[in-house]
């Protein structure tokens, strides 16, 4: 069910079933346009609790533009299919190109072989390709983004929404601000209970630094309505940052220490040395999908610490194994 949280915003609770994110949070703006941030996965159940929603609201879906935070399934899988004729589809520059990679079954199976790099077996990466929710709920129809960059503005329903990018998640993520109400849809930037997922990406040396440095630059921002895209969860946005500045810095000791105490490791190798909030009782029993999105974050904090010559990866026969520097 819809839920109005201030006068002409919406949350639209989008359940994401067998997930941990539990929910989608898609929020929509009323006005002579609507705006529609974010939509869910492409799964019948996301588009059954999108769309009933919407008609419990009265949208008039032919006047309802749609914005991504990021390129992410569960933000993007949708789009393609709620977006009318002559409706627009808004998207950051950076993340834009990436929707039609997750389309692409090439440029998975480049991804997944370096992950073979980083540990994982080719049967863990055969199972992967059937399960992966990044995977098999992106879009499978290509819609015509608009591309946005930082400090464009949105206009809606009296609202002026600023676009800030926010590259850690993802490269391009986006934040909308609106300054004037103090409204700051956060996508996947900041959440509560659950700490965003900060993996590598090939086009980003650097993705956790990048993160911490977009977690600043938000930090100090007017906001008396902070909107994450999942659980119902959210606080004061200046305390949330410094715990997850907090929480990052722990987690790149640890993978030091790790490194430092046991040289030669894979990515895979060292994931699995680190504390996780999941229901498992080792590492041997995570979820595989779940195995995907943890060794992406390992990875992301050994490349922190490889760029500022902490750590050092070698390849030996066909793995990348770390060390520390001699």
């Amino acid at each position: 069910m819809a839920d109005c949280i201030a006068e002409g915003l919406w949350r639209l609770d989008i359940p994401l079933e067998g997930n941990p994110l539990k929910n989608l949070n898609s929020y929509l703006i009323r006005g002579e346009r609507s705006l529609l941030i974010d939509t869910g996965f492409r799964w019948a159940s996301c588009r059954l609790a999108m769309e009933r929603q919407l008609e419990e609201l009265e949208v008039d879906r032919d006047r309802m533009d749609i914005f991504a935070t990021h390129l992410h399934s569960d933000h993007v899988g949708l789009a393609a299919e709620l977006l009318r004729p002559g409706c627009r589809l808004f998207i950051g520059e950076i993340d834009g190109p990436g929707v039609e990679d997750y389309m692409d079954d090439d440029c998975w199976r480049d991804l997944y072989a370096e992950y073979v790099k980083d540990g994982f077996t080719w049967e863990e990466i055969d199972h992967l390709w059937d399960s992966n929710p990044a995977q098999e709920a992106a879009p499978d129809v290509w819609a015509q983004y608009r591309y946005l960059k930082n400090g464009d503005v949105l206009s809606y329903g009296g609202h002026e929404l600023r676009c800030i990018l926010t590259p850690g998640h993802t490269p391009g993520h986006m934040c909308l601000y609106d300054p004037a109400a103090k409204w700051l849809f956060a996508g996947d930037h900041i959440l509560f209970h659950i700490s965003p997922n900060i993996c590598r990406w090939e086009s980003m040396p650097d993705a956790l630094g990048s993160y911490l440095e977009s977690l600043q630059k938000v930090r100090n921002l007017p906001v008396d309505l902070l909107l994450p895209a999942h659980r119902a969860e959210t606080g004061i946005l200046a305390d949330r940052v410094d715990e997850l500045t907090a929480h990052h810095l722990r987690r790149i000791e640890d993978a030091w220490q790790t490194v430092r105490d046991e040289p030669g490791l894979t990515g895979y190798e060292i994931a699995g040395r680190m504390r996780w909030k999941i229901r498992s009782r080792s590492w041997a029993d995570f979820p595989l999908e779940q195995k995907f999105f943890a060794v992406g974050e390992a990875l992301a904090h050994l490349d922190y610490l490889e760029v500022r010559g902490r750590v050092c990866r070698q390849e030996e026969h066909g793995k990348r194994r770390y060390y520390l520097p001699e």
